[in-house]
């Protein structure tokens, strides 16, 4: 491709070379352009954050604010008002730091107020927030007490991808361990060095099926959950179990299914919420929790 013609052998080469030199500006300018927007797309658009907050029963003039503290210090009040039962959602634009603080208020416990906090690495794709009012007995083991406290729950929880060193495969032929459960039956294996918890128990992995229709998976069919089972120690590094539809297997069809797992790294179960502070009026509980979500695609076939 010719833009010039060279009748001077000096002028020529100095010609060259600005016209070299004006390329590989303009591709630098482009590969600077290209990194900037990398890093944009990196920190934005990172995951959405559901909010549910419940006021129930006897809580007269009970009034609620919440409100979020971005990375960059940005304050976003997400609710404010007197509202009982509100079902949103926030968009969370940035990786980082975020403070989220709940104030509630009723005309018989006072003003209460509870921040806690969280962070966004990338790997997560959702957020829920829960917080929850309402009375409850002083002492739960007095079955004829009637004293009663304002109990607020507030409980913040993220769902990330798992590590690709824990790793889950389908049991096509398996009974089981003992065999007395239907199957589909899965085995996870821990090659990380984390050690991981189930969803209902420390111990025991048991997820739900999706089934394959119309080009996409739907449901969340799980079987029944029983938390009375003996202890079972959580699965450590270099090790693995055996995972299942609830806690006694669930007999399917012929078809294709994603199984739906949820493990995590730290010890607690998901329904979990630990006592952070307590007055004579007022109780908290809270969690600030992270669950990983691992998933098995397989097809039952007929016999």
């Amino acid at each position: 491709m010719y833009f010039f013609a060279l009748k001077d052998d000096n002028v020529g080469i100095f010609a060259v070379y600005r016209f070299m030199d004006g390329i590989m500006s303009k591709i630098k300018a482009i590969a600077i352009f290209l990194m900037l927007y990398a890093h944009v797309i990196a920190v934005k658009g990172q995951c959405d954050m559901s909010i549910v907050y419940t006021v129930i029963g006897n809580l007269p003039n009970a009034y609620g604010t919440l409100r979020l503290i971005c990375p960059d210090g940005k304050s976003i009040t997400l609710f404010d008002g007197t509202d009982r039962q509100i079902n949103g959602s926030y968009h969370l634009e940035q990786l980082g730091n975020y403070r989220l603080k709940v104030v509630f208020s009723s005309a018989i416990s006072g003003r209460e107020s509870l921040e806690r906090s969280f962070s966004l690495t990338g790997e997560e794709y959702k957020v829920e927030v829960n917080a929850r009012f309402e009375r409850e007995k002083k002492d739960v083991f007095d079955m004829k007490s009637k004293d009663s406290k304002t109990s607020g729950l507030f409980k913040i929880t993220k769902y990330s991808n798992p590590s690709p060193l824990v790793k889950i495969r389908y049991l096509r032929n398996s009974k089981g361990e003992n065999g007395e459960f239907p199957g589909p039956h899965f085995l996870v294996r821990n090659e990380s060095q984390d050690t991981l918890y189930g969803e209902w128990l420390p111990g025991y992995f048991w997820g739900t099926l999706s089934r394959w229709e119309d080009g996409e998976y739907v449901g969340n069919y799980g079987g029944q959950i029983c938390t009375t089972w003996s202890y079972e120690p959580p699965l450590y590094p270099n090790a693995e179990k055996m995972a299942c539809v609830g806690s006694f297997g669930r007999r399917t069809s012929p078809g294709k299914y994603r199984f739906n797992l949820y493990y995590s790294t730290k010890e607690g179960t998901k329904s979990s919420a630990r006592k952070v502070s307590e007055t004579d009026s007022f109780v908290w509980w809270s969690n600030v929790q992270n669950w990983h979500l691992l998933t098995c695609e397989f097809e039952v076939k007929a016999d």
